[in-house]
Parts: structure tokens; C-alpha cells; sequence
């Protein structure tokens, strides 16, 4: 189909290759409105500096205390709405639970664990340039806020004993960055009959400091795709993502850097590369029409961390979504 200007909006809306996990990847026609959920899970392990992989004892050179595994799991809601044809607004809002396994000198094992709400994103996406009945190319403008509903206060036993006293978690423990965060960027859509590609640049520009007197670093991402629409209701992708982000700056007084690499504001940056592998089910008539069920999955092919910090293993998303 190189020109789409007899389908409707709603029908060119099903044609698109979504893809899940990428933060503003697609638009709505006026006046639809969609929920969604995703459920993410991200297993890391393997201690990194730069490039390298180290081991426990060479870590414990710098650190008496070394992560030696972390989990997380994410539940993400959505919503969307297009007041205009040219305009789609978002937000999400995510649920986290995080486990965190030490190792300290002379063999000590210990988990923490972590959970609650995270912050709360809003964004506008505006087609620039481009129009949705004639497919082909379009781009998108990205502007959002991140509001700071999560706890930057997450605590848990000393040790995971229940008997020692609560403490602070480590940076990456906690379950929001406390600051209002911009979120702007930039995507590229396109498509040619059953093909689809795309491309998106986005930031998380960090504002001030939050109420323990320090901001997460910066963090840019940059992903592309391609996708083809085997048949009207299923769509296997390919995607490959590029994200970097900075240090800690500031210091949380009550979270001993000495203690762990995590702990350590200046051990927090690092870039890393990850290959993705995604498909799409949907439902373009019946009792489910405008239902969409999504998976992805992959791994680092790159990464340069700080460090000693821990390495990205695998991450796996699964989504659903209903559209009206």
C-alpha cells in the first residue's frame, strides 16, 4: 500500500509495528484513547569495570562489600489520548520490586529488597513533519516531564537481618530519582507496505537536587528498529538500543560510599548496547478488536561500566494493550 489515503485512522493505527519499551514509539488517532500494562524483568549479574569482567575478590580490593546479583521487576501502566490527529498525550506510571545479594569479606551472603511506586511520566507527542494518511515518513517531537512520586527514602534491614536497625539503599535501590526530570526527544516512523522502521533519540535531563541533597546523572538513549507485518495481526521486530548516563552528583549523607561500589556516587556512569528481539499479536476485529499483545527480550552486546559495578544479563517485557 504506498499510499493509505482511503484507510481511516483507526485502520492505520493497526497497520503499525509497535514496539514495546520504547517510550513515546508511536501515536493515536483523534479522539482514541488506549490503556496498557507491561511487566519487565531484568536479571544482572557479573561484575564490570570497563569492559572487563572482575571478580569478587578483585572487587573487594576497592569495596568490603560487593553486589553479586540484582533483580528487578517493573509493572507499567499506561494511558494515552489524542485530543487532535497530530497530538497524542501519554502518561505511565510504574510499580518496582528490587533484590539486591551481597557478598561481604569472609563470605558473608545478604539480600535487601525494595518496592513501591516510581515516578510518574507525562508527555505530549507532536507530528512535525509528515502525514498519517499517506504512511511513509513522519517525525515526532517528544516532550515530557517526570514528576518525583517515588520514595528516594527506600530502606531495608542492616544485613537483611529483621533484628539490626533499617538503613539507607544504595543508589540504584531506590525507587525514584526525586527531581523533576525533563524528558525531550526526537522519533522518526516509517513504513512501505508491510515494512515499518524507526528511529528515536530521547534525554532524562535531571533539575536540581532532591530532598537528600543529590540527582541521578543525566541518561540518553538512542534506539532504532525495523519491523514487518507478516499478516494483519501478527509482527516480529528487530531492535537495537544505545543508552549512556552520568554520575551521582551530590552526596545522600546517609548512604556509606565507602561501603559498596553502589554507594559511591562517582562509580555510577556507564554505557551499554542492547539487542532486542520483539513481536506483536493484534486484534484488528472480533470480541477483541483494538487489543494488542506484546513481548520482547534481549541482551547486551556492549557495555562499559565505572564500575565495579553490576553487568546487564537479560531483560524480558510482556504488554497488553486495548485501544477504543
Amino acid at each position: 500500500m504506498a499510499d493509505l489515503t482511503n484507510l481511516s485512522l483507526e485502520d492505520l493505527y493497526n497497520l503499525d509495528v509497535v514496539q514495546i519499551n520504547v517510550l513515546g514509539g508511536h501515536t493515536h488517532p483523534q479522539g482514541q484513547i488506549m490503556f496498557g500494562y507491561q511487566y519487565m524483568f531484568m536479571d544482572m549479574e557479573g561484575i564490570k569495570k570497563g569492559e572487563r569482567e572482575i571478580s569478587v575478590a578483585e572487587a573487594m580490593l576497592e569495596f568490603p562489600t560487593v553486589h553479586t546479583k540484582m533483580t528487578m521487576e517493573m509493572h507499567m501502566f499506561e494511558l494515552m489520548y489524542a485530543p487532535i490527529d497530530r497530538l497524542t498525550l501519554m502518561a505511565m506510571l510504574p510499580y518496582k520490586r528490587m533484590a539486591m545479594h551481597h557478598e561481604m569479606m569472609g563470605g558473608t551472603h545478604f539480600t535487601q529488597h525494595a518496592d513501591g511506586i516510581g515516578d510518574l511520566e507525562v508527555m505530549g507527542l507532536y507530528t512535525l513533519l509528515g502525514d498519517v494518511k499517506k504512511g511513509q515518513n513522519r517525525l515526532i517531537l517528544d516532550a515530557g516531564v517526570s514528576f518525583p512520586t517515588g520514595s528516594v527514602d527506600a530502606r531495608d534491614h542492616r544485613m537483611g537481618d529483621p533484628s539490626l536497625p533499617l538503613v539507607r539503599l544504595e543508589y540504584p535501590m531506590q525507587l525514584g530519582s526525586g527531581t523533576y526530570d525533563l524528558l525531550p526527544g526526537l522519533t522518526y516512523l516509517g513504513d512501505a507496505n508491510k515494512f515499518s522502521w524507526g528511529a528515536q533519540m530521547l534525554a532524562t535531563v535531571r533539575l536540581g537536587r532532591n530532598e537528600n541533597n543529590y540527582r541521578f546523572g543525566n541518561q540518553y538513549r538512542l534506539t532504532t528498529w525495523g519491523g514487518y507485518a507478516v499478516t494483519d495481526w501478527f509482527a516480529p521486530y528487530l531492535r537495537l538500543e544505545g543508552r549512556w548516563w552520568d554520575d551521582v552528583t551530590g552526596v545522600d549523607p546517609q548512604i556509606n560510599r565507602a561501603a559498596t561500589a553502589e554507594g559511591n556516587p562517582d562509580r555510577q556512569a556507564g554505557r551499554r548496547v542492547d539487542l532486542l528481539f520483539g513481536l506483536g499479536l493484534f486484534a484488528p476485529k472480533g470480541a477483541l478488536k483494538g487489543t494488542r499483545l506484546m513481548v520482547e527480550g534481549g541482551f547486551p552486546i556492549y557495555e562499559h561500566l565505572k564500575g565495579p559495578q553490576l553487568g546487564n544479563s537479560w531483560i524480558l517485557t510482556a504488554g497488553a494493550s486495548y485501544a477504543f
